[in-house]
């Protein structure tokens, strides 16, 4: 019994003591890391729209913090069609508050970033973020153009 406690205790410290969440996949979440994600693909909304369906969802907007998250959400957009999602799928960044000053929805800044060339250019009032599918990277907005988009959540999900 001590030595299944010190496997145990080993294998935590392994895998970072982080439980790994049981995301619903069969209503089409995905695991990354700590959190479940959903690529809304098959629908488009404006970002307020496709945040308030994230929330209802019991998610938000996804917020990308490492360069590892970003490949991930990259990869499995790679898998869906550019019809009807659009070029882009909202993410949950926004500078809505302040030009220039970019944030997720949860009020944090940014702490990794992979913006597409020449942006954020704030062109005629772009205030809120969207991830280019054939390539990753992140561009400043519109915010009532209709497009996929991506939820997140870190809370478990009842499988």
């Amino acid at each position: 019994q001590r030595m299944l406690l010190k496997l145990l205790s080993f294998a935590a410290v392994l895998t970072g003591a982080n439980p790994s969440p049981q995301c619903d996949l069969a209503n089409g979440w995905m695991t990354y890391g700590s959190n479940c994600y959903k690529f809304k693909s098959d629908t488009r909304k404006s970002w307020t729209s496709a945040r308030h369906d994230c929330v209802a969802d019991g998610a938000d907007l996804v917020s990308i913090t490492s360069a590892g998250e970003n490949q991930f959400v990259t990869s499995n957009m790679a898998l869906i069609q550019q019809s009807p999602t659009g070029i882009s799928m909202w993410m949950g960044g926004h500078d809505s508050m302040t030009e220039g000053g970019w944030e997720w929805t949860d009020g944090s800044p940014f702490r990794f970033i992979h913006w597409n060339a020449g942006n954020p250019d704030d062109y005629y009032g772009e205030d809120c973020l969207s991830m280019l599918i054939n390539n990753g990277y992140w561009n400043d907005d519109n915010c009532e153009y209709k497009r996929g988009y991506i939820c997140l959540s870190s809370n478990l999900h009842t499988i």
